[in-house]
């Protein structure tokens, strides 16, 4: 999570005549809105783009595409003031954040005009210049690098993109919250002997004299004050405290999951060598940095420890994927210390955060396994498996649960189904899979189906996901077809449901029939692509959509 944006509160100074600002006044409508003030040095610009920000924050839950207005006035705000006064690091720091708001607020981004990248882009550029002007101050590398994380995340999204653009980004994300812990380290501590300075001057002028204790009081007492003062926007930062600095080491665990994500999808050359750096880094983070800021603030940061040890098992989970994946690591290991990260003492196995986060580790191990090709594995990735579908059963039984997350769990629930059922076909064959593939297409149906429809409640913002449950369910139809016909078939030739001479091939005419209503809505190519990803994820034969794919 980024730091906050410098606050602008209200302090008593004297202040210019021609610097006094006049309300703004605002038609909602951007060509005629007539802002009657004048900006004449930098506590007005910062003044004026603050106004905006709170009106675009006031509209966010309402009017998405009037708050990103807002958005973008104060930007132009900002962007005045620094053609002004470029040296001004308040200005910097405040576009450059705001930019990144934009690209990351999940209701802002929607209304967007132009890709989410684009902006992304331009965030960089803004938070590089703000460091440029500040490089000993550690909110722009720290936002820095949340820019370069989320760039990496929506590369590594896009079939078309590099992933070793992606990959770099997060290794510079990586240095860089890496430099920043080190300046909000150095801070904290100087902070801390300040304090303990303080309090032990404070404590010697307690045992002095009276005399010295009530000049004290008259001093207070007769200080002049200038009751007619006018007000001044002046700039304040949050102070660096323990709880900032965990928050950089959450920063640099969850770029790190992403690395190893990224690079168990992909087929980089370099990814043994990408490995030992993770390795490197991570080794030094999790042995050295953060037991150290745990014990040197137990008190403080003792509430805090599920919100640290949940990112580091997740972390755990795809680096345990990737190092099974570049076979240093064996099957057995795996499982042993996925167990082990997930089993800490502070983790709420029941709430609905370490859930999700567990059913999503043991799917990645399901997937690992799979694409060993080892035929011995179909027992385990059964057991896997199922183990995720009662994690997700669990999430959805909580009471008051987050509607759109219960609804990924229906989703996620129908793809386990066809997860399971595909173990029926050599070479796993397995005897489970092959007695209950009837039950387990009819559950794949029926989650699909619940999460469309919670899906559907959820409004547009949910909609592709909805039009993509309706296509799963309507390839379950088919599945179901090539099920009963190869059961027939199996009968009549004496071979069992997982016999190889059986035909797996869905006709045309079943797929037609199936898939024609999302056809008409969704086109063709959107079709043929999902259906596509569905192969490579394995919840799908190839050959059973051969007919169009």
């Amino acid at each position: 999570m980024a730091p906050p944006r410098l606050k602008l509160p209200k302090k008593k100074q004297h202040l210019e005549v021609s610097a006094i600002l006049l309300a703004p006044l605002y038609t909602g409508n951007p060509a005629s809105d007539t802002i009657l003030q004048k900006l004449v040095n930098i506590d007005d610009y910062l003044e004026s783009g603050d106004s905006h920000e709170e009106a675009m924050r006031k509209h966010r839950g309402g009017d998405p595409a009037k708050a990103l207005r807002f958005a973008d006035r104060a930007l132009d705000v900002y962007s005045q003031g620094l053609a002004k006064f470029p040296r001004s690091f308040d200005l910097a720091y405040n576009k450059a954040r705001l930019e990144l708001e934009k690209a990351t607020d999940p209701v802002i981004s929607e209304a967007l005009a132009v890709p989410v990248i684009d902006v992304l882009r331009q965030a960089l550029s803004s938070h590089e210049y703000a460091r440029d002007l500040e490089p000993q101050h550690p909110d722009p590398l720290f936002n820095m690098a949340q820019v370069l994380t989320t760039m990496a995340e929506i590369l590594a999204e896009d079939d078309e993109a590099d992933d070793a653009e992606a990959i770099q980004y997060l290794k510079r994300a990586l240095e860089i919250q890496n430099v920043c812990f080190q300046l909000q380290e150095a801070t904290f501590a100087k902070n801390r002997l300040e304090i303990e300075q303080a309090m032990r001057e404070t404590a010697q002028e307690e045992m002095s004299s009276n005399g010295g204790e009530q000049l004290a009081t008259v001093n207070t007492i007769t200080e002049p004050q200038d009751i007619n003062q006018e007000e001044q926007w002046v700039s304040i930062e949050e102070p660096i405290t323990a709880g900032t600095l965990l928050e950089t080491v959450i920063a640099q665990l969850e770029a790190l999951r992403a690395l190893c994500s990224i690079l168990s999808s992909s087929e980089i050359a370099s990814a043994m060598s990408a490995l030992s750096w993770i390795d490197s880094y991570s080794t030094q983070l999790l042995t050295y940095t953060l037991p150290t800021l745990l014990s040197e603030n137990q008190e403080a940061l003792e509430p805090r420890l599920p919100d640290i040890m949940l990112p580091r098992a997740t972390f755990m989970g795809n680096y345990l994927e990737l190092s099974f994946r570049l076979s240093t690591i064996d099957v057995e290991k795996y499982k042993q210390e996925l167990d082990a990260a997930f089993s800490q003492p502070v983790l709420d196995a029941t709430s609905e955060r370490v859930l999700m986060a567990i059913a999503n580790a043991l799917l990645s191990f399901n997937n690992a396994l799979a694409d060993s090709k080892s035929e011995t594995h179909a027992a385990l990735r059964w057991k896997i498996l199922i183990d995720a579908q009662s994690r997700l059963s669990s999430v959805a039984k909580i009471p008051n649960a987050d509607k759109y997350t219960v609804a990924t769990t229906h989703l996620m629930r129908g793809d386990i189904s066809l997860l399971l059922q595909i173990l029926s076909y050599p070479p796993t064959a397995h005897p489970q899979a092959q007695a209950t593939t009837p039950q387990l297409l009819k559950h794949a149906e029926v989650y699909y189906r619940n999460a469309c429809k919670m899906l559907g409640t959820l409004g547009s913002s949910a909609g592709e996901e909805k039009a993509a449950c309706e296509l799963k369910g309507a390839v379950v139809d088919v599945l179901q077809q090539v099920n009963t016909s190869q059961a027939a078939a199996g009968s009549s030739s004496g071979q069992s449901n997982g016999g190889t001479g059986i035909n797996l091939t869905a006709s045309p005419q079943q797929i037609k029939a199936a898939l024609e209503s999302i056809v008409k809505t969704r086109g063709e190519p959107w079709v043929g692509d999902l259906i596509e990803d569905m192969v490579s994820e394995g919840l799908v034969l190839p050959q059973i959509f051969s007919a169009i794919i």
